[in-house]
């Protein structure tokens, strides 16, 4: 089957409920008990009773673009705030998804390589709407920044974009803040629905400080298994209800059959990626080496877009190494090797330069979307170094680097979908919840005090940070349509300061 829904051991109360509502469409007694017409949870009333009675809100194609579309444009500050406004929008405000499940989705894909955000993007539509749900909100989600970033390389390319812009600068940290605002709400909300008893707390807390301490990648996936198993022993003896595991997830995509080929998928090419990439010279296939490059990036990056960037600077900036006379001047664009008279100067046929490569980075910061969107302007500014259409550059960069993840979301949801009824995952899911929300304090913390050395305002930046939080979290209205726009006007709000901040010389 292309579009599984849930398991056979659902409740036939529960699937008859599925039945009537799937699609988005709402029974007649639906219709009748609403009184309007709308769909269940179409209303704060109706999101509030459905939370109460442990069901979701239904969501048809047209509810997940209207979502998506805008979001796609005022998703600023990177993986961690993109979390955050997931869950305003789709936990508290929507009720498409429970708190649990919005935990085991963020520890899915930090347990798995690629952008956990943009896997979250997609994961979100399929579980309402399946297969074409989950690329319909993914794509939307991605697209805006990806269109942008395209552009901008092509200019960067062009030597218009080699120095920094300053009130761009501004901008960029006015929206970090506004981003790490939309962190710590979730954090708050994470906590207090998911971290209940002393394991949880415990875990939590431990999680993050050693996320924190160490941040390194691998640590990631590593320390959420452990949190699991940490409550598997504790627990065990516990008897674990798993009739209704799976009752608050709508569809798992693709079936287990599917899924496996997705994943064999992902395997093969990026072997084929290695071998022939090693066997075919750069001259004879330039596109080849920019995929193979970005596929085998993308396949082994846990932790998202700040994990990638080290090794994506690595891999397009090609160096060599050039040792002079004492007394002889350094060449440009150079480091000096430390202890000696050598330097790392970059190759003339450098895919891009390190100028480039940075100006690009802090644009990419201001811009919406996740960060791996940087494959796209990086493609653009490859291929125009290299004579090739600059479409050619940002459709294999940015399928490279991004393709792995998608894959595996796709590919794993369904076998997800499976193995999270049994009483071992359930028992497990505590610590794996717990886990989860400490990786996401552990970098609210992280984006706090980057956010505040990075800015050429920090003091300032703070207090921008603080106000978006009041806007995005303390705020009540009553209106449901501002209680949806909040965290994106937080957002907003946050890179206009910034740009004040930067016209008025704050420290």
């Amino acid at each position: 089957m292309d579009d599984h829904t849930r398991p056979p051991h659902a409740s036939s109360s529960e699937t008859q409920l599925l039945e009537d509502g799937k699609d988005g469409q709402c029974s007649e007694a639906d219709v009748e008990a609403n009184g309007k017409g709308d769909p269940p949870g179409s209303t704060v009333e109706e999101v509030v009773k459905t939370e109460r009675l442990g069901s979701t809100a239904p969501a048809s194609y047209k509810d997940i673009f209207r979502s998506f579309a805008l979001m796609g444009w005022t998703a600023f500050g990177g993986p961690g705030a993109h979390i955050g406004l997931f869950y305003r929008l789709f936990v508290e405000t929507k009720n498409w998804i429970t708190s649990s499940v919005f935990a085991e989705l963020v520890a899915l894909g930090q347990c798995m390589p690629g952008p956990t955000s943009t896997q979250m993007s997609f994961a979100i539509g399929v579980a309402k709407k399946g297969v074409k749900g989950g690329l319909l909100s993914g794509m939307l989600f991605q697209y805006p920044g990806l269109l942008m970033m395209a552009g901008l390389g092509l200019l960067a390319a062009a030597r218009a974009l080699d120095d920094p812009v300053p009130v761009v600068d501004g901008f960029a940290d006015g929206l970090a803040a506004g981003g790490v605002a939309l962190i710590w709400g979730a954090v708050k909300n994470l906590t207090e629905k998911m971290c209940t008893e002393w394991e949880g707390k415990a875990l939590c807390v431990i999680t993050a400080v050693i996320a924190f301490y160490y941040q390194t990648a691998w640590l990631f996936p590593t320390l959420i298994v452990c949190g699991g198993l940490f409550t598997i022993v504790t627990r065990w003896k516990q008897s674990v209800d798993v009739h209704n595991a799976d009752a608050h997830i709508d569809r798992f995509g693709l079936g287990m059959i599917g899924g496996g080929v997705l994943i064999v998928l992902w395997v093969v090419v990026l072997v084929l990626a290695i071998v022939l990439s090693s066997e075919i010279s750069y001259d004879d296939s330039p596109p080849l080496h920019w995929f193979a490059t970005f596929y085998e990036t993308g396949s082994i990056i846990f932790g998202g877009g700040q994990v990638v960037l080290p090794l994506l600077l690595d891999r397009v900036v090609q160096t060599e190494r050039v040792c002079l006379e004492d007394g002889a001047a350094a060449p440009p664009r150079s480091s000096e090797i430390e202890g000696t008279n050598c330097f790392e100067v970059e190759k003339a046929d450098s895919w891009v330069t390190s100028k480039q490569f940075y100006a690009g980075l802090g644009l990419a910061q201001a811009m919406p979307g996740p960060l791996f969107n940087f494959s796209a302007y990086l493609g653009s500014v490859i291929a125009y170094r290299a004579g090739e259409n600059f479409l050619v550059g940002v459709i294999t960069c940015w399928l490279g680097l991004f393709g792995p993840g998608i894959i595996l979301i796709f590919g794993i949801l369904p076998f997800w979908g499976k193995f999270c009824s049994f009483q071992l995952y359930r028992r497990a899911l505590p610590g794996l919840n717990a886990s989860a929300v400490g990786l996401i304090l552990a970098s609210a913390f992280t984006m706090t005090f980057r956010v505040r050395a990075n800015s050429s305002f920090p003091n300032a930046t703070i207090c921008i940070g603080i106000l978006a939080y009041a806007v995005a979290n303390l705020l009540q209205p009553r209106h449901h349509l501002l209680k949806i726009l909040l965290a994106p006007i937080a957002v907003v709000m946050s890179g206009v300061l910034g740009i004040v901040a930067w016209a008025t010389g704050m420290n």
